[in-house]
């Protein structure tokens, strides 16, 4: 007699769960502390209030999107990438 077991496949991972706060504390530090936001900026702010990492990318996505949305302006240089608040009449300040 055969048996035969089947393998599950496994997890994916769907990286960190961002906590329900994430968005209000990353709006509210971009008009605080202004300046130029960079995706290792957002990261270690992320590791400040939450005490854990969050992956690059994920950095990115949140800066990207708020770029989206007309909050920061991208300034893309052949050497960086930073973001800084969108501070044009109309805009949030």
């Amino acid at each position: 007699m055969t048996t035969s077991v089947q393998a599950e496949a496994p997890a994916s991972a769907a990286g960190p769960k961002v906590p329900a706060d994430w968005e209000r504390v990353l709006d509210t530090a971009l008009r605080t502390w202004r300046g130029e936001w960079t995706t290792t900026r957002v990261q270690r702010l992320y590791l400040a209030r939450y005490g854990q990492g969050l992956h690059r990318a994920d950095a990115r996505a949140f800066l990207a999107r708020r770029a989206a949305q007309g909050v920061l302006r991208l300034h893309n240089r052949p050497d960086s990438r930073y973001y800084t608040l969108n501070t044009r009449k109309g805009r949030p300040q």
